[in-house]
């Protein structure tokens, strides 16, 4: 994916792999993965909001900015 991904706070894109995508949390926890090419910044953003609302449900987060 050539354009950058504003994604929330402590998530990162793992582009280390030219064949898939992967959407970790700054821990390196793996949270989701993508095709390079069917990839979309609305998709990956989703997928790691998702997450970290899940987080927040359960209690394993603080509620605070989302995004830097």
């Amino acid at each position: 994916m050539n354009e950058h991904v504003a994604l929330p706070r402590h998530y990162f894109l793992d582009e280390s792999d030219p064949d898939i995508l992967v959407l970790r949390r700054q821990d390196g926890f793996f949270v989701a993965a993508f095709s390079p090419s069917g990839a979309t910044r609305d998709g990956i953003v989703a997928a790691a909001k998702e997450d970290y609302r899940r987080l927040l449900s359960q209690g394993l987060l603080f509620e605070g900015p989302e995004t830097d």
